[in-house]
């Protein structure tokens, strides 16, 4: 039905949430077939990062409804710069890695949008996070021409001075 009117745009949220792989799989390749038929866009909303990995090209990594992370999909998983980016990814479990090690989390819980904290929204939960994260709200910058990053110490970070563990 969504694509019944031919939209130049079709936003997809959450599709593939709760299926088997072999099921998600055939739902991903008929979505991105039909993409390249009818000449349109697709906004994908997931929480998968596999998913996003397979069938991505740009990606915009948001917490408690803010953009914290946006750039091409090659970028986000070899260099990412926001704390956030860097947990999720370190969180993602591997098939050929040692399973006798816990799997990693981000530590806290992600706070009700009737209670935002002050400062960065992230900064309650972030390893890196100093008395001004807490105080004021980092903007949007570009990190270069193609990845912008909303974080006080994405510099350090892109320089490998701080490391996320």
């Amino acid at each position: 039905m969504a694509l019944a009117c031919e939209p130049k745009l079709l936003i997809a949220d959450e599709p593939t949430t709760a299926l088997d792989v072999t099921i998600q799989a055939q739902i991903l390749d008929l979505m991105m077939n039909l993409k390249d038929k009818l000449n349109m866009g697709v906004l994908f909303i997931t929480h998968d990062l596999g998913v996003v990995a397979n069938i991505c090209t740009k990606v915009a990594v948001m917490y408690l409804g803010q953009v914290m992370e946006e750039t091409d999909v090659k970028t986000l998983f070899s260099k990412p710069l926001h704390p956030y980016t860097m947990g999720l990814i370190k969180s993602v479990p591997h098939l050929d890695g040692d399973r006798t090690q816990e799997l990693s989390s981000i530590p806290g819980t992600v706070p009700p949008l009737s209670n935002v904290p002050d400062g960065c929204r992230f900064a309650p939960r972030c390893p890196f996070a100093t008395k001004k994260c807490h105080k004021e709200v980092p903007v949007l910058e570009h990190a270069d021409e193609t990845h912008r990053v909303r974080c006080w110490h994405y510099e350090k970070i892109q320089e490998g001075e701080v490391a996320y563990v």
